[in-house]
């Protein structure tokens, strides 16, 4: 067996399968195509082996990369040898990943003592040990926790909720025409048709213009201030270019830094590695007015077309000119199809948008949205759904959302 005690036979398959619950309970993809591909490779090792054992189910059993600590802990736990007495296996400490509570019992009628003995009844011998017992939601609490306060267990798991968020920003019309249901005759598609009956416009085919997905701009800023919030602000970003069909990321402090190749790689851990590298300016001043500066004059024709969208995620301090960061929000907003402010401060108590640098930017902004915690964003994710994506009508404060 895997804890390295001889293999008498009769429970391998039985305890392989409740190993397989157990890891789709920790949120692996576990179906029974891949456990009975375990069952059958386990014929062909040697079981007395733990190591043998163990990356054999590994190898069939875990499919991303985010799921190999889980898997090992898992592992160590299941297959182990009871000491003294029948322990209670609680998924909570399994990285309090999951909101169920999962225990492993002993049949009804073992005790610690008789537990090994296997003197049990033939009719009770199927009783399945596992049990899932419901408690409290982690998640519920998590909604509301603000992302400062968050520790590194909460963020991954806040960071697989993100994942499961529907994100979506409209659709826009394209150059491109396809088949369909309108008014406009397509007229290559008629001709062609229309051959058959010696040209006789008999058969008048419509077209219509094509629809794709709006395109993203997000614009994060790194500096000292927003340093509680950045960690978990890069998850979400990776989460939306995984998300949505074009993505393009800056981040900036002193000084404008574009991220959009580092966030697309698939390991959120790899794409933040390369973030960290690349970024010089990490947690320092903020000079929003420059950065919106460089970006309006080196990005924006490259990346606002398209009717492109653009998330700016910023808590308003700013040490630059004011004049100088209105000028570029008024330039940055006309070249934007909409712009939405995400400010982390706006969910907190009493807040109000009296700095310098929110005042220079409120005018300029289409939407203006929390962005403190998960229930912020499945709010953005509401409003984002229910927006009219016409092209707002961009009179001063039109469309601000400070009661949100």
């Amino acid at each position: 067996m895997p804890d390295g005690s001889p293999y008498e036979g009769g429970k391998l398959l039985h305890n392989l399968l409740l190993f397989g619950r157990l890891c789709k309970a920790l949120g692996m993809e576990v179906n029974p195509n891949r456990m009975m591909d375990a069952a059958r490779a386990l014929q062909y090792i040697e079981l007395g082996r733990r190591q043998d054992v163990y990356h054999t189910l590994r190898a069939l059993i875990v499919t991303r990369q985010r799921d190999l600590e889980l898997f090992d802990e898992a592992f160590n736990r299941f297959w182990q040898r009871p000491n003294e007495e029948w322990t209670t296996l609680d998924l909570r400490s399994l990285s309090e990943r999951r909101q169920k509570k999962t225990q492993f019992l002993p049949p009804p009628e073992a005790t610690p003592e008789n537990g090994d003995t296997g003197n049990h009844s033939q009719t009770e011998v199927d009783t399945s040990p596992l049990v899932i017992m419901p408690t409290y939601s982690q998640v519920e609490t998590l909604r509301y926790k603000d992302f400062a306060e968050m520790t590194g267990e909460e963020i991954a798991l806040a960071r697989r909720l993100l994942e499961q968020l529907p994100w979506s920003l409209g659709v826009r019309k394209t150059r491109r025409h396809r088949s369909g249901n309108s008014e406009v005759i397509d007229p290559r598609r008629a001709f062609r048709q229309n051959l058959r009956f010696a040209g006789e416009p008999l058969a008048l085919p419509t077209r219509t213009l094509k629809m794709k997905p709006r395109p993203l701009v997000l614009l994060c800023d790194i500096s000292g201030s927003m340093e509680r919030y950045t960690r978990l602000l890069l998850h979400f970003m990776h989460t939306l270019s995984q998300s949505i069909y074009q993505v393009e990321a800056f981040v900036f402090s002193t000084r404008l830094t574009r991220i959009t190749r580092h966030i697309q790689r698939k390991s959120v851990d790899a794409a933040l590695a390369e973030v960290g590298v690349s970024v010089k300016d990490w947690g320092g001043g903020t000079r929003t007015g420059d950065a919106l500066h460089t970006f309006n004059y080196h990005w924006s024709r490259r990346v606002l077309g398209r009717g492109a969208v653009v998330l700016l995620i910023t808590d308003g301090w700013d040490r630059g000119d004011p004049d100088t960061l209105r000028r570029e929000m008024a330039r940055l907003q006309r070249n934007c199809y909409r712009l939405i402010w995400l400010n982390p401060l706006l969910g907190a108590p009493q807040y109000e948008p009296l700095t310098r640098g929110a005042q220079a930017m409120l005018p300029y902004v289409d939407d203006f949205f929390p962005v403190r915690n998960l229930s912020n964003l499945e709010m953005l994710v509401r409003e984002l759904w229910r927006v009219n994506w016409r092209r707002p009508e961009r009179t001063s404060n039109a469309h601000l959302n400070l009661e949100r």
